[in-house]
């Protein structure tokens, strides 16, 4: 099986490795219940559990703020 090590010897990473860009990785909360990017409050430290701040629902995405809006259609 493949590792990181091998990865390094293929041309095509280095290429994706060089567009790298670091905001794409922000990472929002999307409540599903509100239909938009949200603040959220962690119910539980150990847990990945989250609630809206706005209708205090748990039905919360995590992801990168490019793929919620792509993913959820948001319009911006």
């Amino acid at each position: 099986m493949p590792n990181y090590q091998d990865l390094l010897n293929v041309d095509d990473f280095w290429e994706k490795k060089e567009n790298f860009d670091p905001d794409r990785w922000g990472v929002v909360f999307y409540c599903k219940d509100c239909e938009d990017i949200v603040e959220v409050d962690r119910v539980d430290p150990e847990r990945y559990i989250f609630k809206c701040r706005i209708c205090w629902g748990n039905n919360i995405a995590i992801w990168t703020e490019k793929w919620i809006i792509y993913n959820y259609k948001i319009k911006k």
